[in-house]
């Protein structure tokens, strides 16, 4: 508001920016599923990765249906072995061919909206 008046402040939409999360995470037997989504602008894509809890960065492999269409949602998969019961935290990254990579939570702290929000989505899970 501005001296009583409501203003609305107008802006573009642009590109849209790396994202990638973990969308679903199944049982297979004696190893875990791991499922994730990537939205981008299209830039073709170099990687992705995923980390669970605190351990390094493991690749993923980019579904190879949904991987060729530029202007598409693409999906990625993870295979996780060695899951122990608890609670789990696993992460996504994914970095475009011109080297972007998706941000951490941190990196974007100064970020004003959610719809600026491209961080990393860390998702947490129980194993029984």
């Amino acid at each position: 508001m501005v001296d009583g008046e409501m203003r609305y402040n107008e802006t573009g939409v642009t590109h849209m920016q790396l994202k990638s999360f973990i969308a679903r995470v199944t049982k297979d037997g004696s190893k875990y599923k791991v499922t994730g989504v990537i939205l981008n602008d299209g830039t073709p894509i170099k990687s992705v990765e995923v980390k669970v809890d605190e351990g390094e960065w493991q690749p993923a492999t980019l579904d190879p249906s949904t991987s060729k269409e530029k202007y598409s949602w693409k999906l990625f998969n993870y295979t996780w072995n060695g899951a122990t019961p608890g609670e789990h935290t696993l992460v996504s990254r994914v970095t475009d061919t011109t080297g972007k990579v998706q941000p951490t939570e941190k990196d974007l702290e100064n970020k004003k909206s959610f719809l600026e929000d491209n961080s990393q989505q860390p998702r947490k899970l129980m194993i029984s």
